[in-house]
């Protein structure tokens, strides 16, 4: 199973959304909140990325809301 990793911020809307679409698919999922820990940032930024909510599955990612985008890569 490939690794899912869930990049967040306290109190963004999206990021709940996508947390519950993940629990509804059973997907287990690693959550870091770049509001607790800032320099997690850097890590979405190193990689061309500068939004959140933004889903890691293996090596491709939804960058910002994107359900439908975010379904096709998940593992089934």
């Amino acid at each position: 199973m490939s690794n899912v990793v869930l990049y967040s911020a306290t109190g963004c809307p999206l990021c709940a959304k996508y947390k519950t679409l993940l629990a509804e698919k059973g997907v287990r999922y690693q959550e870091k909140n770049t509001t607790e820990q800032p320099a997690l940032l850097d890590e979405l930024i190193k990689k061309g990325i500068r939004m959140v909510p933004t889903v890691f599955v293996g090596d491709k990612y939804v960058a910002g809301f994107r359900p439908t985008s975010l379904l096709e890569i998940l593992p089934s």
